[in-house]
């Protein structure tokens, strides 16, 4: 089974939303929703309204299956 995964800080989350492309508005927005240290199971369904999946961003990241 695996671990549950580590909470991560606004601003570990800004650096990947970055690298992924999106703007420093959008991501701002994004934060401003979600508790610090955001918790990815947690808060998924806030990260969903914003179409934060983790295969979109490993799409707007540039990998592919």
């Amino acid at each position: 089974m695996a671990a549950p995964p580590e909470p991560r800080s606004h601003e570990q989350l800004a650096r990947v939303l970055r690298r992924a492309g999106y703007t420093d508005e959008f991501i701002s927005e994004v934060l401003s929703q979600l508790p610090d240290p955001l918790d990815l199971q947690r808060d998924q369904p806030i990260l969903a309204r914003y179409g934060l999946t983790p295969e979109r961003l490993m799409e707007r990241m540039g990998s592919s299956p």
